[in-house]
């Protein structure tokens, strides 16, 4: 079989697909500004008080995304509604895995663990990735990939401890460290079994059929939430956090993550977790007055150093 036809021609079953695209540039590109969004998030959630329910801000994030693009993706939405609903089992459990394992989950978790606890947890969602890519599709890891993502965890290592290896005998782990855990996993899924959407529905409108499913898996959760624990308020600290995480995140940095998901391969795209720690010290500098420590620059250079090897590496399957 000759793997570049593959990858520019439909499948009549939808399988392992990937996006075509010229040149090597675009998707890393993709993926690296994916990250700068998903960076701005967490500097979001330092900025205002924790005076917005977990699953509230989820819930109404996703409403937010889907009501904006929905206007650009009806007439697709119509067009492939026979392959939505041929591949409606699919686009449901990729739902679950990315709004209520991979997202809403994060909110919970810091609400009750620590930022360098929910650092180290996340830092194992490369290998989950790269463990579920063979464990269902069969598909390799090289030893540059193994080799990259050692690197990189090295140097986001580095930076939440500090620089200070000591600070590993001090950390201990909670109910939100746990939470964390069914986050990496959630997104993970979601992450190798995009793979299997159809390659005829378009990126933009393959994204609105998540948010609009989203809404739907959330609402018996948020309803929940707004009666036993806390209900939303309408204040202009909700208004933005949820225009904020609806339009820069759940638009922006999700599209742009899935087109370079899809055309490198989710063992690639998963190491760029690590260059989004980058974007998050920058902004922290910038925004919320923090200081560049010494141990910082050596880091980066690990993380990109890291990046760099796996996104090298060649894809390939057993």
């Amino acid at each position: 079989m000759n793997p570049r036809k593959e990858n520019t021609q439909p499948l009549r079953n939808p399988g392992i697909t990937q996006i075509p695209y010229s040149g090597n540039i675009w998707p890393y590109t993709a993926l690296t500004l994916s990250m700068l969004f998903f960076a701005s998030n967490q500097i979001l959630g330092r900025l205002v008080p924790g005076e917005v329910p977990p699953i509230g801000l989820s819930f109404w994030r996703w409403v937010v995304a889907a009501l904006v693009i929905l206007p650009f993706t009806c007439r697709g939405l119509c067009e492939h509604a026979k392959l939505i609903r041929a591949n409606f089992r699919l686009f449901f459990r990729l739902t679950c895995a990315l709004v209520i394992l991979g997202n809403t989950t994060i909110y919970i978790a810091l609400n009750y663990t620590t930022a360098i606890n929910a650092g180290v947890v996340s830092m194992a969602q490369p290998a989950v990735t790269i463990f579920l890519t063979w464990l269902f599709f069969k598909e390799t890891v090289t030893r540059s990939q193994t080799l990259g993502a050692i690197i990189a965890a090295i140097g986001v290592l580095v930076i939440i401890l500090r620089g200070d290896l000591q600070a590993l005998s001090n950390i201990t782990f909670n109910s939100g460290d746990i939470w964390m855990v069914v986050s990496v996993f959630g997104f993970a899924y979601y992450a190798v079994f995009l793979r299997r959407s159809p390659v005829e529905i378009p990126p933009l409108v393959l994204l609105n059929i998540f948010q609009l499913l989203g809404i739907f898996v959330l609402l018996p959760f948020y309803v929940w939430e707004s009666i036993y624990i806390l209900p939303m308020e309408v204040n202009v600290t909700t208004i933005i956090s949820v225009l904020w995480a609806g339009t820069i995140v759940a638009i922006a940095a999700m599209g742009l993550w899935n087109f370079g998901n899809k055309a490198v391969g989710a063992n690639k795209a998963s190491i760029f977790v690590y260059v989004r720690l980058i974007f998050i010290t920058v902004l922290a500098m910038l925004i919320l007055g923090e200081v560049l420590k010494p141990y910082h620059l050596p880091a980066f250079a690990l993380i990109i150093l890291g990046a760099y090897m796996v996104s090298k590496a060649k894809r390939s399957t057993t």
